[in-house]
């Protein structure tokens, strides 16, 4: 029965750790990019990020063998006294930490698509007008067993009109990680709509221009012109 208690609170403090993590680190995200928008001077209309329920990604594991021991520490330091909990802040400090320095997003504006890599990694940016299509990919982990035990993994990727896909980081499907995608995807081709939009009106003003140049109106015959001598007077 102790065994088993023991196995409870440190399931428990597991459980803790990652959801302190999660919040701590949504929280600090969501004041970075309110500080400094990813899509830089322009607003960022549609975001998604490396959630850490990303499934397969190599980069979130130091995050999770942290939370893991952070959450296993700070449950022997509840039971017992003499055991401190500095360790257990500590790892789970670094976890976050580790998160943010790691972080990946994508944004787009009504202009471009921007992602970054990596806390200290510079931008990437891609023009709207430069787009041929966009696409959403998700997979499924090869894993036998039913779906919701196979987490999905969304990807965005981007077509150019010189022949090259541009793919973009990863994230979970799960927890709403679809739904973000799929919006930045639909916005961006609400955009590439305006963009096609533009290009036709102004090639219609241009050939509209070109055959008034070349047919100009021909001047109006003087017995054609009205006389203001022969209105009725009222």
């Amino acid at each position: 029965m102790d065994a088993l208690t023991t196995a409870l609170i440190g399931a428990a403090g597991v459980v803790a750790a990652v959801l302190l993590q999660y919040a701590a680190v949504r929280g600090l995200r969501v004041a970075l990019l309110a500080y400094q928008p990813l899509s830089g001077e322009h607003t960022d209309s549609a975001l998604y990020e490396r959630s850490v329920w990303t499934p397969g990604e190599g980069g979130l594991l130091p995050v999770w063998l942290a939370l893991l021991a952070s959450g296993l520490l700070g449950a022997t330091a509840l039971r017992s006294a003499d055991w401190p909990w500095w360790p257990a802040l500590g790892l789970w400090a670094f976890a976050v930490g580790w998160d943010l320095w790691a972080w990946e997003r994508v944004a787009a504006s009504v202009k471009f698509v921007t992602w970054r890599r990596g806390w200290r990694k510079s931008a990437r940016r891609v023009a709207i007008s430069d787009l041929r299509d966009v696409l959403v990919v998700e997979r499924n982990r090869p894993t036998r067993g039913p779906a919701w035990l196979r987490p999905g993994v969304c990807q965005f990727v981007l077509m150019l009109k010189d022949g090259k896909a541009v793919k973009l980081p990863r994230t979970g499907a799960s927890l709403g990680g679809e739904g973000r995608v799929e919006d930045l995807a639909n916005f961006v081709r609400l955009q590439m709509d305006v963009v096609a939009d533009n290009r036709r009106r102004a090639a219609a003003d241009k050939r509209a221009a070109l055959r008034r140049a070349l047919h100009p109106m021909a001047p109006a015959h003087p017995a054609t012109k009205l006389d203001p001598s022969a209105l009725p007077r009222g």
